[in-house]
């Protein structure tokens, strides 16, 4: 990837090349924004950058040997560490190592996506994302190997927030002593998880947000999409590159009529009903079930916009002509017991508690909202 690539943040490019050109390179850097940032993608140009052949005052050449391996994650000097789990063929020494084709195939679809785009992308059912201990003697593994090709050797930590503490601690010490020429480059979405002692020893690099009018040049390159839409979609992401293709590339048709129903069936308090959406939600996927209940979460909660003021409301669509008609069976205390219940829901569901009880309670937590609603009114 070339700095070229990233619509925008010129400011943050400039600094990165600069501290090239005047030898000022931090040997571990933390790159940290919010999700959807392209913290990532800017570690990547900058790693083209530095280890490109031809580069010029603005950005590295691309087509030199060190940009090609580098674009395709092979090349020999640049290490990723990063999240994973175990599976059924892989359950000891479980590091990123094991993994690193499928993590190449996945960043370089889209260097925008979560921790869980990622898990959904490998199939890490019920599995929390993890560095783990043995990640730590991986590192130290990596570091006793001299530079094959580049005069710099690096190593890219993707989400170190997930370290485990004792990966945690055997990084602090690597940092207090880093070998020459050697480059740590974490790249995180919540710097806070990390040790206070770890964030005192990188250099803090921090990555705003996409502006409205970069987000537009990033979805332009590659989608085909009317300018109406696309500043519908701009009202709701908030910067964040990768929600804003999620929208584009997926319908929300399947999980807007999987929430009518369910909605419907605790309406009328059919609970022979809602034993089929229990059993629908019980057949997702855990990242899926997630999904649905932030979604519904979020319809919810266009209702409660939609009953104090229309035009504040940024859905569009089959959803906007639902929300219409749903927002007037509820009342404003309906709507915030309702979202109480989902946040409850979904909060116990990243606890891994079990998601047909969690499920089955908030539907009929529900059923008693619009019951109450109809005896009162």
């Amino acid at each position: 990837m070339q700095f070229s690539e990233i619509s925008g943040f010129e400011e943050e490019k400039k600094v990165l090349i600069n501290s090239l050109t005047n030898n000022h390179i931090a040997h571990a850097q933390l790159f940290f924004g919010m999700e959807g940032s392209p913290n990532l993608a800017l570690v990547f140009a900058f790693i083209s950058y530095l280890n490109c052949e031809n580069k010029t005052t603005k950005d590295s050449c691309g087509k030199c040997a060190p940009c090609m391996k580098t674009e395709k994650m092979i090349h020999p000097d640049v290490h990723f560490i990063f999240p994973v789990a175990p599976t059924k063929t892989i359950n000891k020494n479980v590091v990123s190592d094991f993994f690193i084709k499928e993590w190449r195939e996945f960043i370089s679809r889209d260097p925008y996506q979560n921790i869980n785009d990622w898990f959904e992308f490998y199939g890490y059912e019920n599995k929390k994302p993890n560095i783990s201990k043995d990640e730590s003697r991986n590192i130290i593994k990596k570091l006793t190997l001299k530079p094959f090709e580049s005069k710099f050797k690096i190593i890219v930590i993707w989400l170190p927030e997930y370290m485990h503490i004792y990966t945690s601690n055997a990084l602090l010490k690597i940092l207090e002593d880093p070998p020459q020429n050697t480059f740590f480059f974490l790249v995180t979405n919540d710097y806070k998880k990390l040790l206070k002692t770890i964030l005192s020893r990188v250099q803090m690099f921090k990555t705003r947000n996409f502006l409205d009018e970069e987000i537009k040049a990033e979805l332009l390159k590659e989608e085909n999409i009317e300018e109406k839409e696309l500043d519908q979609i701009i009202l709701i992401i908030d910067g964040n590159l990768n929600h804003a293709k999620k929208i584009i590339s997926s319908t929300s048709d399947d999980k807007l009529q999987a929430f009518k129903t369910w909605m419907r069936n605790c309406y009328m308090n059919d609970f022979s009903k809602i034993q089929s959406d229990l059993e629908w939600f019980n057949e997702q996927t855990t990242i899926n079930k997630k999904v649905f209940l932030s979604y519904s979460l979020n319809l919810i909660r266009e209702s409660f916009i939609q009953n104090i003021n229309s035009s504040l409301s940024k859905v569009v669509n089959a959803e906007l002509e639902f929300i219409e008609k749903f927002a007037k069976t509820l009342n404003h205390e309906a709507i915030e017991k309702i979202i109480v219940e989902i946040n409850e829901a979904i909060r116990y569901l990243d606890r891994n508690a079990n998601p047909k009880i969690i499920f089955l309670d908030l539907s009929i937590e529900i059923a008693n909202v619009f019951q109450q609603i109809r005896q009162t009114a």
